[in-house]
């Protein structure tokens, strides 16, 4: 009898959900031809052909779509047994390291559908900047990051995806008629500080580094009363901040990489239950965690 790796059904379903292999790639924290390796491989394994061509596009195959249906419910009971399963570490605490916005963007909820419903569970988390995060994860001071990197996921990630950025703050503290703009930011290392300062270097734009915090609500603090802008991830700005228009003449910010690490020395069922619904909770910004 012929076994289905479910690493190779996650990787249909995220290529017919994101509708490409790069950003299916990027989803799972893999290169496109190992996407492309993975899809061969399910095909092998099944025996079907599962893409066809289509005006030039990749359109599932009949049979392809049935392989794509059966994926899902088996990726959803493999999930729901992890979860179910979940128990098997919770006689200690899991160690969490993520940054600020992310930490009071999706913790709650994860709280919420995860800890709760889980009481014998204990969690230790740590908000600091990524680079410090992941320096911890090697020194096994965290059981799970939650981090950002410029260029590519760090080795090891559990999961990872891309994020835009984005310029936060009043239009007055980056009117034209200023020589410098005024810049706010987490201390040296941050990812987000290094994309700002890198555009504005880019660009010759003049500039001055006026308030550094090491949390999210002095940030918030600062950019709220006009003293500075700065850049946070697009899709987790709080509330009370705006993003800034285009129209202002700012430079454009790269995208970063953001990526969920595991610690290596612990068995990967042991976290791939509570990694897994941080990713879905990333993944689908307004889910909760069944």
């Amino acid at each position: 009898m012929r076994n289905v790796p479910t690493e190779l059904l996650r990787a249909l379903v995220a290529v017919v959900d994101l509708k490409g292999y790069t950003r299916a790639g990027e989803r799972l924290g893999r290169t496109q031809p190992a996407i492309s390796y993975q899809l061969r491989r399910l095909q092998e394994i099944v025996g079907v052909p599962l893409f066809r061509r289509v005006d030039g596009a990749s359109q599932l195959t009949e049979r392809g779509e049935l392989v794509a249906h059966y994926a899902r419910r088996i990726l959803a009971l493999n999930d729901e047994l992890l979860l179910r399963l979940a128990s098997s570490y919770t006689n200690g605490k899991l160690r969490i390291g993520m940054p600020n916005d992310y930490a009071d963007h999706l913790l709650p909820r994860f709280l919420q559908g995860f800890a709760f419903k889980r009481r014998q569970a204990g969690f230790d988390v740590v908000c600091d900047i990524s680079e410090k995060l992941l320096a911890g994860l090697r020194d096994h001071a965290f059981d799970l990051v939650v981090a950002m990197t410029s260029d590519g996921p760090s080795g090891g990630a559990y999961m990872s995806w891309r994020e835009s950025l984005s310029w936060v703050g009043l239009p007055r503290a980056c009117a034209p008629k200023r020589a410098e703009i005024p810049i706010v930011a987490y201390p040296e290392g941050c990812v987000y500080r290094r994309h700002m300062l890198a555009a504005m270097q880019r660009t010759g734009r003049s500039f001055q580094i006026v308030y550094t915090s090491p949390s999210l609500a002095g940030i918030e603090a600062a950019v709220r009363s006009g003293f500075g802008i700065t850049a946070l991830a697009t899709r987790v700005i709080p509330p009370k901040l705006q993003p800034l228009s285009r129209r202002l003449g700012l430079p454009g910010l790269a995208d970063v990489s953001v990526g969920v690490y595991l610690r290596n020395d612990r068995k990967p069922a042991e976290l791939e239950t509570p990694a897994a619904c941080f990713a879905k909770l990333f993944m689908n910004p307004r889910s909760r965690v069944a």
